[in-house]
C-alpha cells in the first residue's frame, strides 16, 4: 500500500473533523452552558437573599404577635397591691351564689422571675349547685387563677349542701425595685 498525498490529505481531514467540530460546535455550546450556570448562580443567590428577607419579615411579624400575647397575659396578672381587690371579688362571687365563706387564709407566696403566685386556702359552706356556679364564675374572671387542690364533703346538717376546702392560686406581677421596666 502506498501512502501518498491523497491518503495524507484524507488522514488530515479525518483528524481535522473532530477538532473542527470541537472548535465550531462544542466549544460555543460549552461557553453558553457556563454562562447559563453563572446566571443561575447569580439568580439563586438573589432568591436566597429574598427568602432570607421574607423569613426576617415573618420573624418580625411573629415577634410582634408574641409581644401582643405577652401583653395580654400581663394584663391578666394583677399588680401585687390588687390582691385584696381580687379577694373581694371572689368573696362577692361566693355570696352571690349563696355560699358562706367560712375561712380565708393566705399562704407564703411563690416567687418567680416573671410572676408571683399567691396561694389562698379557702373554706366554704353551701349548696353544691351554687358552688358549681361559683367555680364557673371563677373560670370567667379576667385574671389568671388556679385551683390546684380541692376537697368536698357532704354536709351532715342540710341535704344538698356541702363543705368545700380548696386552695386558690392567684398569679400577679410583683412590684419591686429589682424589676426591669417593660419595653
Amino acid at each position: 500500500m502506498r501512502f501518498g498525498l491523497r491518503e495524507l490529505l484524507f488522514v488530515v481531514v479525518l483528524l481535522g473533523l473532530p477538532v473542527a467540530a470541537w472548535w465550531f460546535v462544542f466549544r460555543p455550546i460549552n461557553n453558553e452552558i457556563d454562562q447559563v450556570r453563572n446566571e443561575n448562580t447569580v439568580k439563586q443567590a438573589k432568591l436566597d437573599k429574598l427568602e432570607l428577607k421574607r423569613h426576617i419579615n415573618t420573624v418580625g411579624k411573629e415577634n410582634e404577635r408574641l409581644h401582643e400575647v405577652i401583653a395580654m397575659f400581663e394584663a391578666k396578672l394583677p399588680a401585687e397591691h390588687e390582691i385584696d381587690v381580687i379577694l373581694r371579688e371572689v368573696w362577692q362571687l361566693a355570696t352571690q351564689r349563696g355560699l358562706r365563706p367560712k375561712n380565708f387564709r393566705t399562704e407564703k407566696p411563690v416567687v418567680s422571675a416573671l410572676y408571683t403566685a399567691q396561694p389562698i386556702k379557702m373554706e366554704m359552706l353551701g349548696d353544691f349547685d351554687g358552688f358549681y356556679e361559683f367555680l364557673l364564675d371563677l373560670e370567667r374572671l379576667s385574671r389568671i387563677t388556679q385551683l390546684p387542690e380541692m376537697k368536698l364533703k357532704k354536709s351532715k346538717d342540710v341535704e344538698g349542701h356541702m363543705q368545700a376546702t380548696f386552695t386558690m392560686t392567684i398569679y400577679f406581677e410583683p412590684e419591686s425595685p429589682t424589676n426591669e421596666p417593660k419595653a
